[in-house]
């Protein structure tokens, strides 16, 4: 459910967002695959002025906590990331992985919408961390969420440096 279409929301925002690859095609099972993506989310979010709260990246999608500055900045964030992420992968996906998202000869990597909900509350934000960082051990790829490498669990549960620096400072309501 997309609450910023329904709401004209201005300002700073902590945003849960999930955006998902095509058919749930598994791509980020691949590690090689999952660390260009996490390395291009890691590059590109500061250029965006974005701050990053929690993250997962699951073999299908991606599941994160991101803070605007600016509320009206998500759409050409995910819009940029979205497009440069398939750019990347594009390329050096198999043949026949890259067949799978051929479409009218169109090349569509990522589903063409994504989900986002607004953070309104501290409750709210631990659900939206705790589910972020269960989601591995819930699917069955884990037995505990800081084995999950792709993933901020490290950060939030044994204050460990992950791979893309996490925000707890709420940088971005400055």
């Amino acid at each position: 459910m997309v609450i910023r279409k329904r709401v004209n929301i201005t300002g700073p925002a902590l945003v849960f967002v999930t955006t998902t690859v095509k058919d749930w095609t598994p791509v980020f099972a691949n590690e090689q695959f999952g660390r260009l993506v996490v390395d291009l989310l890691c590059e590109m979010l500061p250029r965006h002025q974005v701050s990053l709260g929690a993250y997962v990246l699951m073999p299908s999608h991606l599941h994160a906590l991101m803070g605007f500055r600016e509320i009206k900045q998500l759409s050409r964030t995910m819009r940029a990331f979205k497009s440069l992420s398939t750019r990347l992968l594009r390329p050096k996906l198999p043949h026949d992985l890259r067949n799978i998202f051929e479409e009218n000869g169109a090349f569509r990597f990522w589903m063409p919408r994504f989900d986002d909900v607004v953070i309104w509350s501290e409750k709210q934000f631990k659900i939206k961390v705790d589910y972020i960082h269960n989601n591995p051990v819930k699917a069955g790829l884990v037995g505990q969420a800081t084995e999950y490498s792709m993933s901020s669990a490290v950060d939030w549960i044994l204050g460990k440096p992950g791979l893309i620096s996490i925000d707890k400072n709420w940088a971005w309501l400055e």
